[in-house]
């Protein structure tokens, strides 16, 4: 009779026989369950588990599973290995069967064994090559814009490593490229979400390199594990030096309004943006059935996003999602933002871009440039931050930076120190929130009636931070 034990794990007692033990208590101690950072469609947050077990071929091999809870991920991870283990053992029965079936003198057909598919094969490509053949696989998985950030990274792994052979690759030269490149440029250290992001994008080509079979499990899991940014980029106060950089005190915003104000458009444009707190691409995605002034609010479900460039050296832009399915919202907007928008309108009318737009298909678009077209983003945020410098040093003498991206965090901040809810503030922006439920995020709009108060108080603050900035000028 087969010596039958009791093993426990992760809550849940099953009997099996000794080798299964074995089995189920090898390489426990190499066990990793961490947060996967996504949630499943009830809103809960997944946990993930990453294990070692020895294949059919007594090869050591890595297994991933998600799950809602760790005592799940312990349940998953016995079943995998219990079925693993009677599937060897199955296959040593049919071997030992075979044996004795020749010493009987009987004649056998034994099954030929192929190679598994994930066997690594030899290569013999670069770093270099592995990454051109990776970008031409992710180029159509990705919107446009995130493979042009892609490009950048995939140009310094290239320019640092890209000479090495993929198979001689190892872990030392993983962190040799993250301390280069955190050295930053002109003696300043990189930020650290410049480093993070170079972590990330050489991970994933190493694990595009894994399913190419021109490494193995093993070799991957050595390359690209426990890579630390060193400490001199995670102490840097860089974060907040940008964080900083791109908030305006009410003061400086009325400041940049009454140098605005010369051109209306500009003007416009940054009083919506300061009260909206949209991203640039939304704000000029927004078509007239978006405008919902009866009810408060502004429909935000798109935005433009910049395309493959037709011509050399002009961007092409073209209607697309956003940033995330959280970035669908509904906008808080007072009485004054649709006057704003009104003014833009004649502003438009008087400028022959309206009457342009009826021949180019963008009628319903509610901000156009004066051809008729879809706004570039690029060069009006660039042409309207040229505008406010070379004014601003015409009469200060020194230099201040506006970009379109500056007004939604001042909208944030200034509603956060007038004391409305983080979460309220949070939902008007389109950022995510992990704890709440989609279907909780889409029908609870109470977010909106709560933050016009305090709204209206931030126009009503930006608004004499302006006049007494125009005061000033006199």
């Amino acid at each position: 009779m087969k010596n039958m034990t009791m093993v426990a794990e992760a809550g849940n007692v099953m009997a099996v026989d000794t080798g299964l033990v074995e089995v189920l208590n090898q390489y426990r101690n190499n066990v990793s369950v961490y947060p996967t950072g996504r949630t499943d469609k009830k809103g809960v947050q997944k946990r993930g588990m990453a294990f070692y077990y020895e294949d059919l071929e007594g090869r050591r091999d890595r297994k991933v599973v998600t799950g809602a809870a760790d005592e799940e991920l312990w349940n998953k991870r016995t079943a995998f290995l219990t079925d693993l283990y009677y599937q060897k053992k199955a296959r040593k029965e049919v071997v030992a069967q075979v044996a004795a079936t020749v010493q009987a003198g009987q004649v056998v057909y034994q099954p030929v064994y192929q190679q598994p598919m994930y066997m690594p094969v030899q290569c013999d490509k670069t770093v270099s090559e592995a990454v051109d053949s990776f970008m031409e696989y992710y180029k159509p998985t990705v919107s446009y814009q995130t493979y042009l950030g892609e490009i950048s990274n995939a140009n310094n792994i290239k320019r640092y490593l890209g000479h090495m052979r993929v198979a001689n690759v190892d872990f030392s030269d993983f962190q040799s490229l993250v301390n280069t490149v955190s050295k930053g440029k002109n003696g300043k250290p990189a930020a650290v979400k410049t480093v993070r992001n170079i972590i990330i994008s050489f991970r994933r080509i190493m694990r595009y390199c894994r399913k190419q079979r021109w490494i193995s499990s093993d070799e991957l899991d050595l390359i690209i594990s426990d890579v630390k940014i060193p400490t001199f980029v995670t102490d840097t106060d860089h974060a907040e030096l940008v964080k900083k950089s791109k908030f305006l005190n009410y003061e400086q915003a009325g400041e940049v309004l009454r140098i605005l104000e010369s051109n209306r458009r500009y003007y416009l444009v940054a009083r919506i943006l300061f009260l909206t707190g949209m991203r640039p691409q939304e704000f000029f995605a927004l078509e007239r059935e978006d405008l919902v002034p009866e009810e408060d609010y502004i429909v935000v479900n798109k935005a433009l996003v910049i395309q493959e460039r037709t011509k050399a050296g002009i961007r092409n832009y073209g209607m697309g999602t956003t940033k995330n399915r959280f970035s669908r919202r509904k906008v808080p907007a007072i009485p004054v933002v649709f006057k704003y928008f009104k003014e833009l309108e004649k502003t438009l009318v008087m400028e022959g871009g309206r009457a342009k737009s009826l021949e180019k298909g963008n009628e319903n678009l509610v901000m156009v440039d004066k051809n008729g077209n879809m706004v570039d983003i690029h060069s009006f945020g660039v042409n309207l931050d040229r505008f406010v410098r070379g004014l601003y040093r015409e009469t200060k003498k020194s230099d201040r930076k506006f970009t379109l991206n500056m007004p939604r965090h001042c909208f944030q901040d200034y509603l956060a120190v007038l004391g409305a809810y983080d979460k309220d503030v949070e939902k008007a922006v389109g950022h995510v929130l992990p704890e709440v439920s989609e279907r909780f995020y889409k029908i609870n709009i109470q977010y909106i009636e709560d933050l016009l108060p305090f709204i209206q108080k931030m126009e009503d603050n930006i608004e004499k931070a302006y006049r007494e900035a125009k005061n000033r000028e006199k």
